[in-house]
């Protein structure tokens, strides 16, 4: 028996020997299959970086290229834009230096004017399609009753010249004072639209209607706007010319204003002749009448339009 317990003893030894062998040898393998997926994770984790490194730098460079090509496009696009501005102005300059050309001359007239009559109304456009380069302008009277004469010469003379009497006025400009508002009233000429009830109409478009007053181989168009009586005179045998300038002044007036007279403003125009100063435009302010003849009848519109 004690030798039977002399060789369990070590064989049990032996065989707690091989366990734990066995144990280390697994827990050797586990510890080496670990730092082999430790490394295999970190390897891929940095292959997983450098890629999307790889990307963002890719996206990065994209980006940039864009933004350069966007940054280029708007560049060019920019100078463009500035080109066409230069080119615009330019434009705009030869058109504004064309334009004004006879503003500027007619402006130093008034101002000639205004010094020899004082602060009087006068018309600050010429309302002339061409010649207002050569503008002439002479004038008789004081600041309470005056006519000034505008004429298109050879040349542009001085101011109030002689040589500018000579030449044959296509406007004149006048103002009266009477005595009282009534009497500068009566003077105006202006008829109430009354007085046309019963007449023949005629449609002057623009929701005008004009009324025909005839007798004598005459005739006459008649309508009111505001505070305005007008009239258009011609012959019964040339009635359509008659009623072509009162269709033509409706239309001419909706573009522009005349000044609102205190109390009454007459507009008397002639369709059968355009010899002298027939068309006549006149309104009252107090105790004075304001005069405007011309010898064409949108002319006439445009200098009173441009009275201050």
């Amino acid at each position: 028996m004690r030798f039977k317990s002399l060789f369990v003893l070590p064989l049990a030894l032996l065989l707690v020997g091989c366990s734990t062998n066995q144990s280390t040898t697994k827990s050797d393998a586990s510890s080496s299959s670990a730092r082999k997926t430790t490394t295999v994770s970190k390897k891929a984790s940095v292959k997983q970086s450098k890629k999307v490194a790889a990307k963002s730098a890719s996206k990065a460079s994209a980006t940039s290229t864009s933004q350069k090509s966007k940054t280029t496009s708007s560049s060019k696009q920019s100078s463009t834009a500035q080109s066409s501005s230069s080119s615009n102005s330019q434009s705009s300059t030869k058109t504004t230096t064309a334009t004004t050309s006879g503003t500027t001359r007619l402006a130093t007239l008034n101002q000639q004017l205004t010094k020899a009559l004082g602060n009087v109304l006068l018309p600050q456009s010429d309302g002339l399609t061409s010649g207002s380069q050569k503008l002439n302008v002479r004038y008789q009277g004081s600041q309470a009753n005056y006519t000034v004469s505008y004429s298109v010469g050879q040349t542009a003379q001085a101011f109030n010249s002689k040589a500018v009497a000579k030449e044959t006025p296509y406007a004149t400009v006048n103002k009266k004072t009477y005595a009282s508002n009534q009497a500068a009233a009566q003077a105006v000429g202006h008829r109430n639209a009354s007085d046309a009830k019963g007449l023949p109409t005629v449609d002057l478009g623009h929701q005008i209607t004009g009324y025909l007053d005839s007798g004598a181989g005459q005739r006459y168009i008649l309508w009111n706007e505001g505070q305005w009586s007008l009239q258009v005179h011609t012959y019964t045998t040339q009635n359509d010319s008659g009623v072509a300038l009162a269709k033509q002044t409706v239309n001419t007036l909706e573009s522009y204003y005349l000044p609102a007279p205190k109390s009454v403003g007459s507009i008397q125009l002639e369709a059968i002749s355009t010899d002298g100063l027939r068309q006549v435009i006149q309104w009252q302010a107090g105790r004075v009448v304001y005069k405007v003849s011309a010898h064409d009848a949108t002319t006439a519109i445009k200098l009173v339009a441009s009275m201050q």
